[in-house]
């Protein structure tokens, strides 16, 4: 927000002192704990003091801010893209007809480039880009300036072939949430010129093609075919993460590990271990992160992982250290979530509990599953009349939630198998039998293993 402030008070871009003070006013209320409300009639005083309130006007200075705070969001952007800024400076110069000072930029954002670690499909084209821009400027040489040609038109080959495998990652990656989604035109051609020889030797395109092909054999069910190229996926990105750009490099490890968890559907339990060791090697060379930053989702997954593994007192590190990495907001309510799973995982319940009724959960699903910790919690402590008023709760909370899908009907039988389960005599034989064939018989149930198991106790937990 300071740097915000700054640009607001440079005359260039505002001259408008209420501007300011709006932005001041609305940064008062969004840097507080606990966000307060923007109050229009509040902010209106306190920008314009004595002037009666006008709806209108405040509208538009609202409107004049959001502008100012796009413009300042791109030019922040820009600030960082170092290529880019160098583009427009020299599109600057070309249309001023300053041949002497383009040349000059062109040779040392060339030479920055080739300087550039990072050899991802953007490379290419802008190597592409920058060689085009540079024979514009020079006077025809004919045979030179021939090979040159046919050097950037391998570029940009590079660049493309690049792209349309990595899109038809993406797509064999989606079939899981949308089926038919279809393929993009002149892949096989793509396919075809990877297995002739071209571009095999370039990370860029060797690790989307290994890709492609885990996803596509995996999909026709040949799992030898589809093992030995996500082998190859994973050693390519073991030994060239470097080589990609913060976002890309991001992509293609989620790619990989998407691969995994199609391959863990399917009941291939080894690729635990291959997601958990993806997910480690991102972590490590901060990858999986975005912006600094990990997602809740990611730090779930890899707690999860790692508890399947059983390697606990790698996931009680991992918590622990990268709790800062998580987003301010939901900071302590997803460290408390994930420490409650491997407490609860570990059959320390009470502690797991004491975690549980502190989250105030934004995310449906994470409320679902902590609820149905605190469920199992009960029960296996034998606090019945807690799991009593927690199952009625359970169900309104289930009944006030709309697009659970799937979820609903396997959670509602959750709570209605418990209820049965805790009164039931297990004395009764017929009516054990009876609970048993029901639960083995119900199609969407959750916790279907873990309610067998208590029906067969011998011992009585009926009140």
């Amino acid at each position: 927000m300071g740097s915000f402030r700054k640009f607001l008070r440079s005359p260039y871009y505002n001259k408008r002192s209420d501007i300011l003070e709006l932005s001041a006013y609305i940064e008062s209320k969004v840097n507080r704990p606990v966000h307060s409300k923007v109050d229009r009639k509040a902010a209106f005083k306190y920008v314009y003091k004595d002037v009666p309130f006008d709806d209108k006007k405040l509208r538009h200075s609202i409107s004049v801010l959001l502008q100012l705070l796009k413009k300042f969001l791109v030019l922040k952007a820009l600030e960082s893209d170092h290529l880019q800024c160098q583009k427009y400076l020299m599109e600057a110069y070309r249309k001023k007809g300053m041949k002497n000072l383009l040349d000059k930029e062109l040779r040392k954002t060339l030479e920055y480039l080739d300087n550039d670690p990072k050899r991802d499909s953007d490379f290419y084209l802008h190597k592409y880009q920058l060689s085009t821009g540079a024979l514009e400027t020079t006077t025809p040489k004919n045979r030179t300036q021939a090979k040159q040609l046919n050097a950037d038109v391998d570029q940009l080959s590079i660049a493309y072939v690049s792209n349309i495998l990595h899109l038809s990652c993406n797509i064999q990656s989606w079939q899981t949430m949308s089926k038919n989604v279809g393929e993009l035109n002149l892949l096989p051609e793509v396919l075809a010129t990877v297995e002739n020889g071209e571009y095999q030797n370039i990370p860029a395109v060797s690790i989307y093609y290994h890709c492609y092909r885990a996803f596509e054999y995996l999909e026709k069910n040949e799992i030898e075919k589809s093992e030995h190229h996500f082998h190859k996926t994973k050693n390519l990105i073991l030994k060239h993460w470097h080589l990609f750009s913060n976002r890309e490099i991001r992509d293609i490890y989620l790619l990989a590990i998407n691969h995994c968890i199609k391959r863990l559907n399917s009941g291939a339990r080894n690729f635990i271990r291959e997601a958990f060791e993806l997910f480690r090697s991102g972590l490590a060379n901060g990858s999986i992160l975005e912006n600094g930053m990990l997602s809740n989702f990611t730090y779930k997954n890899v707690t999860r992982l790692g508890i399947a593994l059983e390697e606990r007192e790698w996931v009680e590190n991992f918590l622990g250290e990268y709790k800062i990495k998580l987003h301010p907001a939901d900071r302590d309510d997803a460290w408390r979530y994930n420490q409650a799973f491997v407490y609860f995982d570990s059959k320390q319940y009470e502690s797991a509990m004491k975690l549980l009724i502190l989250i105030d959960f934004k995310d449906v699903l994470n409320n679902l599953d902590a609820r149905r910790m605190l469920l199992k919690s009960y029960y296996e402590l034998g606090e019945f009349d807690a799991l009593d008023s927690l199952l009625d709760s359970f169900t309104r909370y289930i009944q006030r939630q709309k697009d659970l899908g799937y979820h609903k009907d396997n959670y509602l039988n959750l709570i209605k198998f418990t209820k049965r389960m805790i009164h039931f005599n297990r004395k009764d034989v017929e009516t054990k039998s009876t609970l048993i064939h029901d639960i083995n018989d119900t199609k969407r149930l959750a916790e279907r293993k873990w309610l067998l198991e208590k029906v067969e106790m011998n011992q009585s937990v009926f009140r």
